[in-house]
């Protein structure tokens, strides 16, 4: 299998054991004894109840990966409120060796990146011509 087609391969993770809110997540006492999760299919699927730490898990890849938190493409540097878990400081992301252009989509912050899109007046060509 050829995994340079693949963006992100995998994620390695350092122990959290700092009796924080994201250390007693299921999916971080998971990558705490797995220390690996090796993206090597065309899609994933990251299922589970609330609260196991889906979302916390997604959001840590985005930021090491070099996105906003808050959603949107690299270029976009905008904060309306700090809401992240400190996770990307406990993963580290084994890329491909060449980057592809991304965008990280989060439905509860779309908003903000579109309205951010708005208030720049910038060609929308990029996103279908409207925001």
């Amino acid at each position: 299998m050829n995994l340079e087609r693949y963006y992100i391969q995998h994620i390695k993770t350092v122990v959290c054991n700092d009796n924080s809110y994201i250390s007693s997540l299921p999916v971080v006492k998971y990558l705490n004894n797995a220390r690996r999760l090796d993206f090597n299919q065309e899609v994933t699927f990251l299922v589970g109840e609330n609260g196991t730490g889906k979302s916390t898990l997604i959001e840590a890849i985005a930021i090491s990966a070099g996105y906003n938190a808050e959603g949107g493409s690299k270029n976009f540097n905008f904060s309306t409120k700090q809401t992240s878990s400190n996770l990307s400081q406990y993963i580290t992301i084994a890329k491909s060796a060449h980057e592809k252009d991304g965008f990280f989509l989060r439905a509860e912050s779309f908003y903000n990146f579109a309205s951010q899109v708005d208030d720049l007046g910038i060609n929308l060509h990029g996103y279908g011509g409207k925001s």
